[in-house]
Formats: C-alpha cells, structure tokens, sequence
C-alpha cells in the first residue's frame, strides 16, 4: 500500500471479525439496482493489509481493530472492491475519493448544523429478523414522545414505541424499543432561525447529510440539530452564510467525519 493516494474512509463499520490475515465488519451495502431497499446492513470481509491504520492528520482515528468496535474504517481500492456474501458492494463506493493518507486537501467535509422544528420525522425500514417494510412516524401516535435515536450506518436503529406501535410493529404491546434498519429518515420541518419556510431531508442521503446523525428530543416539536451538506441546507432554503450570521457564532460549522 506504498501508493500515498489509495485510501478513502467508510465513515463507520462495526468489527465483526479479526484475524491475522482478514478483517470482517457490518455496514450498510450499495444498492445494485438503484432500489434503496437494497442498501441493508451487511457483513463484508478484505484482507488486513488493504486496511488502513496509521494516523492521518485532520482525520478522525481509525476503527481499533476489535470485534464490538465502531468507528471509521480506511481501505484500500483494493479493499473497496469486496463484496458481501450475495454480491453487495460497500455503501459509498462510487462517491469514494482515494485520496487518503497525503493526497485530500482536507480529510473531512464542511458541514451546517442546522435546527430545526421538525412536523414530521418518517422512518421506512424493517426490524431486525425481519424483512418486511414499513413507515413510521416518530412524531405520531406509536412512537413514544421522548427518543434518542443515533444513526451512524453500521447499526439498528433504537427506537422507543407506544403499546400501540409495539403491538403493530412487534405483534408484543408491552415491548418498549425495537431495532430498526432505516432505509430512509425523512426530516420534515422549518428551520429554528425563520420558521416562515419549510424543507425536507432524507438524513441517509450522503448528498444532503451527514452519516452520522442524532435525533434527540424530550417531546415531539422540540429543534433537533440536523448536520447537512450545502445541499442539505438549500432543502431548508437557507445558505450556510445565513445560518452562520443569524447564529452569529462559530459553532454554525463544523468538519465532520471523512465521508465514504
């Protein structure tokens, strides 16, 4: 791997598996036909030497090669090019950028964080074990008001239900959470600095956000902060310079993880 140009990052995997001569981790897949309920959480195994491990300077650390550990993955084209088990490619790959250790200019992309009062939250997706489809909506009546969700792409969603959403979801109404794989997280809403205007995101779309998101609140209606790209931002009609000199701070931005 001597070519200083050979590297781009999986924002996050979870390892499964090390050996001395293999890697295995869960992340979520490409789609093959343009059908994003293609892209499920899937297990991929590359040869060790085709991960990166040493420090890359402005780069969140790598993933600490254990199995139960999340984070950051740097792999070769090589190691790009693996495919899961039934043929699957790594979430990203026609978007990564082999420029990693000495070759980007910067490591990480400029992100807003934008807040906003969201109308709607709709989760698509299925449970795990599971493999039908389904909507729901986290400001309706089956999911519990108060819920503190991370997406990072290499998990299930923990979403708390109502009995009434445990028992459609789970067929159990005394059930409480239930693990959720997302095909999409729709943000409907206006953003907290003019509510007179109104947008949509999809948060698992790499064009628009981050991918890596928190959804907390203590009750419907609450501002959740979304980090978005430019495009992300425009959903909302806003510009990141808006947004930077209403908030009037430096906190408005930040680099976030290497995207995949």
């Amino acid at each position: 791997m001597g070519d200083p140009c050979n590297n781009a990052v999986i924002s996050q995997v979870k390892i499964e598996s090390v050996s001395d001569t293999e890697v295995t981790f869960s992340t979520r897949s490409e789609s093959q036909t343009g059908n994003a309920h293609d892209c499920l959480l899937r297990s991929f195994t590359v040869p060790r030497a085709e991960v990166y491990t040493d420090a890359i300077p402005g780069a969140p650390p790598a993933v600490a090669l254990a199995k139960g550990k999340r984070g950051p993955l740097y792999l070769s084209r090589a190691g790009w090019d693996v495919r899961s088990a039934d043929g699957y490619h790594i979430h990203g790959k026609r978007q990564a950028l082999f420029k990693l250790p000495t070759c980007a200019a910067a490591t990480t992309r400029l992100l807003t964080h934008v807040s906003v009062i969201p109308t709607s939250i709709m989760v698509h997706g299925h449970l795990e074990g599971a493999t039908e489809f389904f909507d729901l909506e986290l400001l309706g009546d089956e999911a519990a008001p108060a819920q503190a969700i991370q997406w990072t792409g290499a998990d299930y969603l923990d979403v708390r239900l109502t009995s009434r959403g445990a028992q459609r979801l789970c067929g159990k109404p005394r059930a409480t959470t239930a693990k959720i794989w997302p095909i999409a997280i729709r943000v409907h809403g206006s953003p907290a600095i003019d509510q007179t205007v109104s947008g949509q995101v999809d948060i698992l779309d790499l064009e628009m956000a981050d991918g890596l998101q928190s959804l907390a609140y203590a009750r419907p209606g609450q501002p959740i902060q979304l980090a978005l790209t430019q495009d992300g931002v425009n959903a909302f009609h806003l510009t990141p310079q808006v947004v930077f000199e209403r908030l009037g701070r430096a906190g408005a931005t930040r680099r976030a993880r290497p995207r995949a």
